[in-house]
């Protein structure tokens, strides 16, 4: 069974400075956030580098409770700026029109966040997101899905309006997570009907606006772009960084003698000295690390309906199928069977 998928999970610094930059707008000092996932205001300088998707799960959903915000994915997705895309963000600017530059944000999302797949749909014109459910480790999970859907299309249609430099709304707008009491800073923003219960996380909008010119651009700067942007996937999905390849050796790890800091080291080529720190630096301990990779081995292991619970907790280096059901408990404030009745795509 292919698990690399359900394994990846790493955000670009730029995304995190964008998180960061809002919530010091809005009082919340930069090391109060960043110390919940053991990361100092030192990562903010290193644009090149990335942290764990469950460290930045984890600090939207603490920037919600320490600015009293319980609307921030929307209002970070408001004050989007193209340079928290980073590369992409410049990319998406130089593209002849807007169905250029969907199909490209498309194609190259995972450079900026490994936190979903963004699906392109003819009829109706629908840019759609798929979170990959299995990065957070605490109850908190559905919040952090919520908040990560609401700053996707949020910052979607205001990066939209930014580049085309029309101000047309949305068709309408749709949400997997229940309605919230009050819906009007959801009206407010996209300013069409904004559904939500659904099936997925969409924007639909007008299909003329696909062929809508973009003032910036400029087919060489886009041809430039282009082939740094693929340079930079290939290194990415070939898992060029330690996270991305700590995963996948503790994976193997976990059927076979449990999780062991020294030996994963040792598969890296390391020291356990050095994956500690390199672990840090994507804010993750190594016990976290372990935790999070159980987490997101079973999920994808739960969408397989020939597998039972005992083969799952085996996979994972569980003991007995308790000790899954209650770390499951844990992860996601849901049963195994209440997750296992909800429907599922495949990986």
């Amino acid at each position: 069974m292919d698990t690399s998928a359900s394994l990846a999970g790493s955000v670009s610094v730029t995304c995190l400075q964008g998180l960061v930059e809002y919530l010091e707008q809005v009082g919340v000092a930069p090391v109060e956030l960043l110390r919940h996932v053991q990361l100092t205001p030192a990562i903010l300088t290193q644009r090149d580098q990335r942290i764990a998707a469950s460290a930045y799960l984890e600090m939207l959903a603490q920037g919600a409770r320490l600015s009293g915000d319980p609307h921030l994915g929307l209002h970070l997705g408001e004050a989007v700026r193209p340079g928290y895309y980073g590369v992409l963000g410049y990319l998406l600017m130089s593209c002849a029109t807007l169905a250029d530059a969907l199909h490209r944000q498309a194609r190259y999302a995972a450079l900026v966040g490994d936190l979903g797949r963004i699906t392109l749909a003819d009829e109706p014109p629908r840019a759609g997101l798929e979170p990959q459910v299995a990065h957070g480790w605490e109850p908190r999970l559905p919040q952090q899905r919520a908040l990560l859907a609401e700053e996707t299309l949020a910052g979607w249609v205001t990066f939209g309006r930014w580049i085309t430099g029309l101000d047309i709304p949305p068709t309408e707008v749709r949400f997997q997570h229940p309605a919230p009491a009050d819906i009007a800073e959801y009206q407010r923003i996209f300013r069409c009907p904004v559904r939500f219960g659904q099936n997925d996380n969409a924007l639909v909008f007008p299909r003329r606006l696909l062929g809508t010119p973009l003032g910036q651009a400029d087919a060489a700067v886009r041809a430039l772009f282009d082939d740094y942007a693929e340079r930079l996937l290939v290194r990415l999905r070939q898992g060029h960084s330690v996270l991305d390849r700590a995963r996948e050796r503790l994976a193997a790890q976990l059927t076979a003698d449990g999780p062991d800091l020294e030996r994963l080291a040792g598969d890296l080529a390391l020291s356990p000295r050095t994956l500690q720190r390199r672990l840090r630096e994507a804010g993750l301990s190594f016990s976290q690390l372990v935790d999070e990779t159980r987490q997101q081995l079973v999920l994808h292991h739960l969408r397989d309906p020939n597998l039972d619970l005992t083969d799952i907790a085996f996979l994972v280096g569980f003991s007995e199928p308790g000790s899954l059901a209650r770390a499951f408990r844990r992860w996601t404030g849901q049963t195994l069977g209440e997750y296992r009745r909800a429907p599922h795509s495949m990986p």
